[in-house]
């Protein structure tokens, strides 16, 4: 779909926003009853001879997948399931080992930044396997956690056990790649691809403009990052092509495979990003404004009126990037 920036101003002036946050969370829900429908009528209901359920989610950076996998592990629990969401990122090797193996390796010249932190090889697949064996046979596990913050993987503080009517939510770029589940036996799994799949336009010194879906992936993964990472701008701005590569390269391919599309577009979501990208871009160096234009021309965003302080549904997708 394609959303012209007139309309999207048009509720803010007339004072109608919250009637386009309803139009757009109701297009996400119908979504979800269909995919939550899907779930149902596949799963066995604990007739088979395994006692795991597989949901695999995945979709490029900032599509929303660790809400879509909590918001799934939270209707599905109404079921009667006992869920538990898996993070592939928790698995992540210490950024210094992946950087360490890619130079021994020849991947990357010494001195040189430009690491591949997106491919398989970066996470730690032995040791997930280990994990979801045990799992799969009855067992409790402590899956590990990984602090961004920092760069390292972190003993994990949340034991899961495992019973009879068990679902695992993997949440991951990687989660539909076969060699993670290579040996492992579940019950029902499906695979689910998520991602924001419509655009908007906008005119600017009669110049038209479109911001595409990547653009605005973007823009999501900068606010979240500035919030929940720590991380300026320019941070994020140097691990973008990296994050590109990698969804060419590693998920890009898989994609056929998919079971079900969820599309996270949310028409309401451009007059935020804008208020508060514009905030940072604010704070930033000129250096760094002027990167933020490679990826998307600021005059794209201009005709576009900025809004935050609205409220949105406690179970938003959006929930993720709405700070």
């Amino acid at each position: 779909m394609l959303y012209d920036y007139k309309n999207v101003n048009k509720y803010i002036q007339e004072e109608r926003f919250d009637e386009l946050i309803r139009f757009s969370e109701q297009r996400i829900s119908m979504q979800f009853e269909m995919l939550l429908k899907l779930v149902r009528e596949k799963d066995s209901d604990g007739e088979g001879e395994n006692l795991t359920d597989l949901l695999m989610v995945t979709g490029p950076s900032a599509s929303g997948k660790t809400t879509t996998s909590n918001l799934l592990a939270k209707y599905l629990s109404e079921d009667g399931y006992n869920c538990t969401v898996i993070s592939l990122d928790d698995y992540y090797f210490d950024a210094e080992v992946t950087q360490r193996k890619q130079i021994e390796m020849g991947l990357v010249p010494e001195g040189s930044n430009d690491f591949d932190y997106e491919t398989i090889d970066a996470i730690d697949v032995n040791y997930f396997r280990q994990q979801m064996k045990e799992y799969t046979l009855g067992k409790s596990i402590t899956p590990p956690k990984y602090d961004f913050t920092i760069g390292k993987r972190v003993k994990g503080t949340k034991t899961i056990e495992s019973t009879h009517k068990d679902m695992i939510i993997l949440e991951g770029i990687h989660s539909f790649n076969p060699i993670l589940t290579e040996g492992l036996k579940f019950d029902t799994s499906i695979k689910i691809y998520i991602s924001p799949f419509d655009s908007y336009k906008s005119q600017y010194k009669e110049e038209n403009y479109l911001i595409e879906p990547h653009q605005i992936r973007f823009m999501r993964r900068a606010i979240r990052d500035s919030v929940h990472r720590a991380a300026p701008l320019g941070r994020t701005m140097d691990m973008w092509k990296g994050v590109r590569r990698g969804e060419k390269n590693y998920m890009k391919p898989l994609v056929p495979y998919a079971d079900i599309f969820i599309n996270t577009s949310h028409e309401y979501e451009i007059s935020y990003l804008k208020k508060k990208i514009f905030d940072i871009l604010d704070k930033s160096s000129d250096s760094d404004k002027k990167r933020f234009c490679d990826v998307i021309p600021i005059e794209a965003l201009y005709p576009f009126q900025g809004k935050d302080g609205f409220e949105i549904p406690e179970n938003s997708l959006f929930n993720e990037f709405y700070m």
